[in-house]
């Protein structure tokens, strides 16, 4: 393409209006069919009728200047379609995909603005004073879409999508909530367990040895020391075993099994350590 002139470059520029607007006119059932509400519905209803009349209004423009509306093709309004397509074909919340059908209408009326705003500029530079009026005439009829556009999202749709984002929040928290606790249930019952078992085993130990064939103060010393290495090996973990996990305090804690102040820190510790939710620096 060659700009030698105002007069080529406004012709050129009609030309991708023209295109851009007749790109618009088949997209815009599709979007009229694909919205929930029926305030937008028939906001893409009317726009249509707008846009026949707007590609009215430029042929007449050319048909003054004996020139052919063709030949130009719109890449950018083919890009935007493409993307209110995305919105079209999405699967989801009804409310949510009428908020982004508006935001993809909105950004075709944002281009329209300025193509529109660009061209009357042109007209009335090239003394075209008729085409300027015809021009005019539809930039405020692409910026009252807009408006309505703008309003029907304050005051409605996107409210309506905002419900359905807090709806889902709130299951999703209802669903965490839940799970966290079924955790620490089952984490106290595990503690429970293990903590029987190994007082169990040391039971049976201990046993042992009172049973086997030496002196009574051999025995006794011998269970000494075992206990004293079963709290030095597993002390620590008893602790948080019983009850740290599910919330309760080292009350519900044997004492032997009760870890050093200067031994196992929680996970639940950490947290509580600065109030704030998060684990503290150390």
């Amino acid at each position: 393409m060659k700009l030698e002139t105002l007069k080529k470059l406004y012709l050129t520029q009609l030309r991708d209006i023209y295109d851009s607007e007749n790109q618009i006119l088949e997209a815009l059932p599709e979007m009229a069919s694909a919205a929930t509400h029926p305030q937008l519905r028939k906001a893409f209803e009317k726009r249509q009728v707008e846009t026949e009349k707007q590609v009215q209004r430029l042929e007449k423009i050319f048909e003054a200047l004996g020139e052919s509306p063709e030949g130009e093709t719109c890449e950018a309004t083919q890009g935007l379609i493409k993307e209110g397509q995305e919105v079209i074909e999405a699967s989801g919340d009804a409310d949510v995909i009428d908020a982004g059908l508006i935001g993809a209408a909105q950004k075709v009326e944002h281009y329209e603005i300025a193509n529109y705003g660009t061209v009357a500029t042109y007209a009335k530079m090239l003394g075209e004073t008729k085409a300027l009026k015809l021009l005019i005439a539809t930039l405020e009829e692409e910026k009252k879409t807009d408006k309505t556009l703008t309003a029907l999202a304050k005051s409605l749709i996107n409210k309506d999508a905002y419900q359905s984002y807090q709806a889902y929040d709130e299951t999703s928290q209802s669903y965490s909530q839940n799970d966290d606790n079924n955790y620490s249930q089952s984490s106290g019952n595990t503690g429970a367990v293990i903590g029987s078992v190994l007082l169990g085993a040391a039971a049976g130990v201990a046993a042992g040895i009172l049973l086997a064939p030496s002196a009574g103060s051999e025995a006794r010393n011998k269970i000494s020391e075992l206990a004293n290495s079963w709290v030095n090996q597993f002390g620590g973990n008893l602790g948080g075993l019983f009850g740290k996990q599910s919330g309760s305090s080292d009350r519900n804690v044997p004492e032997t099994y009760r870890p050093a102040s200067n031994g196992y820190i929680s996970q639940n510790d950490e947290l509580d350590a600065d109030n704030s939710g998060f684990p503290a620096n150390r």
